[in-house]
C-alpha cells in the first residue's frame, strides 16, 4: 500500500511537470505561430490555407492547455498563474535564440526584475 503523505508529494511534482508542459507548450506554441506567419508570407503553405509551423504552433498550445486543466487540479489558481507568467520570459528567451530576434539591454534589464518577481512570488 502507498502511503498517502507520498502520494500526496508524488501528485504535487507531476503538478510542477505539468505547468513545465504549460510554459513549454505555450512559448514553442508562439514561435511555431511566428515562424508559420512567415512560411505563409513566402508562400509555402499546408493544403494552401496555412503553413505547417502554425497547425504545430496551435497543437502545442493545445497541448498547453490540456497540462494546465490538469494542473490546476493539484494547485490554487493563483499559484498555478504565477508559474505560468514565466511563459513571458521564456517566449522571450526563445525568440532571441531561436528566432535571432534583438532584444535591446534596456529591454533585458525589464526581465530580469519580472523573472525575479514571479520567482519571488512562487516561495
Amino acid at each position: 500500500m502507498i502511503p498517502t503523505e507520498w502520494f500526496a508529494r508524488e501528485q504535487r511534482l507531476f503538478g510542477f511537470v505539468a505547468l513545465g508542459v504549460v510554459i513549454l507548450g505555450s512559448s514553442l506554441g508562439n514561435v511555431l505561430l511566428k515562424l508559420g506567419a512567415q512560411a505563409s508570407v513566402a508562400g509555402n503553405v499546408l493544403l494552401g490555407l496555412v503553413a505547417w509551423q502554425t497547425i504545430a504552433g496551435i497543437a502545442s498550445f493545445g497541448c498547453g492547455l490540456l497540462a494546465y486543466a490538469w494542473a490546476l487540479k493539484q494547485f490554487d489558481l493563483h499559484t498555478a498563474q504565477i508559474v505560468v507568467s514565466l511563459q513571458y520570459v521564456s517566449i522571450i528567451l526563445l525568440s532571441y535564440f531561436l528566432l535571432g530576434e534583438q532584444i535591446a539591454r534596456n529591454q533585458w534589464i525589464g526581465i530580469a526584475p519580472i523573472a525575479l518577481a514571479l520567482f519571488v512570488c512562487t516561495r
